[in-house]
């Protein structure tokens, strides 16, 4: 159950050809998206943290992430990250393009993960 009474609100609007950015704590807000700061402090919570909370109560079809995940982070911590997606697709963009859709995204929630490029962006739909 998720009790942040923001994310929680955020989630409720969740929609058919919605999407959500679960960001780390340095990527930049948005003024026309609705920005939810999770961050407690750095590392907490992770984005796989955000993610398992949300994919255990909400529907998500496939995720987004940026290429330079793959290229940048090494592949223990790629498997660790991308093992809490489970089964669903994802797409790999170039980081500036991942950048113009988090302005498209319904919401952006901010966490204190460290891991570079580790973004993710929740689709359903």
């Amino acid at each position: 159950m998720i009790v942040n009474p923001q994310l929680a609100s955020l989630l409720a609007r969740f929609r058919h050809a919605n999407a959500i950015a679960i960001l780390d704590g340095p990527f930049p807000s948005y003024p026309d998206v609705e920005t939810i700061e999770l961050i407690l402090a750095p590392g907490i919570p992770t984005i796989p943290q955000v993610v398992d909370v949300i994919l255990a109560e909400h529907e998500v079809s496939s995720v987004v992430m940026a290429k330079e995940f793959q290229q940048v982070v090494d592949a223990p911590t790629q498997a660790d990250y991308l093992s809490h997606l489970g089964d669903l697709p994802v797409e790999w963009i170039d980081h500036v393009d991942f950048k113009k859709m988090v302005g498209t995204c319904l919401g952006i929630v901010h966490t204190g993960d460290p891991v570079p490029y580790s973004n993710v962006i929740l689709r359903w739909g």
